[in-house]
């Protein structure tokens, strides 16, 4: 199984990637713009493999990760090549921002393609907020219980030891339902055991605790539903696209909100949110989704595919969004940005980038043996 999930990682990161880049290359074939290099994944170089008509070189390279395309004139300080016919930087304005964009067009066209294609033969729906969970439990397509959600666990705390953290479930105590979190008074009484059984991950436990003397547990703890079954929805072909289309959409802006998130919590606290992965979790959940079957890996492609696209127009150095900022930037002061300084802000943000994943990336490393 391990041999399939790295299998699956490298062909899903890979497939989402080139779609992508795909994106720019024929919006680039469109316009005219020389595309000097399709590359099947990252630099080194391992192989040129065919060179076609127009001049594009087809490699192999020895990152086995996505892709990359290469256009002639899209960096460089030449004022031959910035003139030339063929070169990215001689095109209009709204014909470079096509290209620019044509690679997170082409992540959210993936993305409603399989969705469609899952509501077309039957998939389990997008399940992210807890209104989702709410509204499903309504519809009677997942079944749920009541559970006590652990947010955080302080200091004094009964659960000093480690025996219950952030992030786990309380669904019975005593050996029986648990209530609403505003009534755990009329069950928790000062200095009195009781016995709370546990859900951490997947594994099950009862915590035997002792309230404190005013019949606290020290826990921030809030009452949510907890998802048991979930059942798969289908769609005929006349509402399948229209119900991804209005997903795609849905999904992109929680993604947008997330994002956000992400960006306050690094900055302000230093730390990774719960839930954002880097290469090393996303290889992890690859796995989870691979047992999961075929159908589960369709939705991780799709989820996957509208988050590089969102993150890709971010207003950030290096990023698509970042290169279309300076496209907006020349149609307000109606004179091209400097290409010197173009280029070196876009190296600085690239250089930023990579220091975010790697952040990322060893926090997926000590989640690994939390």
């Amino acid at each position: 199984m391990i041999l399939v999930t790295i299998i699956a990682f490298i062909v899903i990161f890979s497939l989402l990637v080139l779609v992508h880049e795909f994106g720019h290359f024929i919006a680039a074939r469109k316009f005219g713009v020389k595309v000097e290099e399709f590359g099947l994944g990252l630099p080194p170089l391992a192989k040129k493999i065919f060179k076609d008509k127009k001049g594009t070189w087809f490699t192999l390279n020895w990152i086995p990760f996505g892709g990359f395309v290469r256009l002639f004139g899209e960096d460089t300080f030449d004022p031959k090549v910035l003139k030339d016919k063929q070169s990215f930087a001689s095109k209009t304005i709204l014909q470079r921002t096509i290209i620019i964009l044509g690679g997170v067009f082409m992540n959210f066209v993936l993305a409603w393609v399989l969705i469609t294609f899952g509501f077309l033969v039957g998939m389990k729906p997008f399940l992210v907020t807890a209104e989702d969970v709410q509204m499903a439990q309504e519809q009677g397509i997942v079944d749920t219980r009541q559970v006590l959600y652990i947010h955080e666990v302080m200091p004094e705390s009964v659960f000093e030891d480690g025996s219950i953290v952030a992030g786990d479930y309380v669904i019975k105590i005593n050996n029986e339902l648990v209530p609403e979190a505003g009534a755990l008074s009329t069950i928790l009484k000062p200095n009195t055991p009781a016995d709370l059984t546990v859900m951490h991950g997947e594994e099950e436990s009862v915590v035997n605790v002792v309230p404190n003397d005013d019949g606290k547990l020290g826990v921030m703890i809030s009452t949510e539903l907890k998802v048991e079954k979930v059942y798969p929805v289908k769609y005929p072909i006349h509402q399948a696209p229209v119900k991804a289309l209005y997903e795609v959409g849905r999904l992109s802006v929680l993604t947008v909100e997330m994002l956000g998130q992400v960006i306050v919590s690094i900055v302000a606290k230093f730390t990774v949110p719960a839930g954002v992965a880097g290469p090393v979790g996303i290889a992890k959940m690859t796995h989870t989704f691979v047992q999961q079957g075929f159908m589960a890996v369709i939705q991780f492609m799709a989820l996957i595919s509208i988050s590089l696209g969102v993150i890709n127009v971010m207003p950030f150095p290096a990023l698509d969004g970042g290169r279309f900022l300076f496209i907006i930037f020349e149609l307000v002061s109606r004179r091209k940005p400097n290409a010197k300084m173009e280029s070196i802000i876009h190296t600085a943000g690239f250089g930023l980038l990579m220091l975010l994943i790697l952040f990322i990336t060893w926090n997926d490393i000590v989640n690994l043996f939390v």
